[in-house]
């Protein structure tokens, strides 16, 4: 049996603010499983935007700020 290849995550566009679940893993710079692990433990992560039943988008200045937050400061 072929192994499948793996997909390469796409960005999503700039100027988009809605953001699915692999494209906000993407612009915080992790993998869609921690994303999701950090979303069902972490009540400091911001709440998604329905638009629908299935229809589960992120507001990605909400998530960048998350992000900054949670950022460890290094001295220097």
């Amino acid at each position: 049996m072929p192994k499948r290849k793996p997909v390469r995550p796409i960005p999503a566009p700039p100027e988009r603010e809605l953001l699915t679940d692999p494209e906000g893993a993407f612009d915080l710079g992790i993998g869609l499983s921690k994303f999701r692990e950090i979303q069902r433990t972490d009540p400091d992560f911001p709440p998604p935007v329905w638009i629908g039943p299935r229809g589960k988008r992120h507001f990605r200045p909400a998530l960048r700020r998350y992000a900054l937050s949670k950022r460890q400061r290094v001295p220097a």
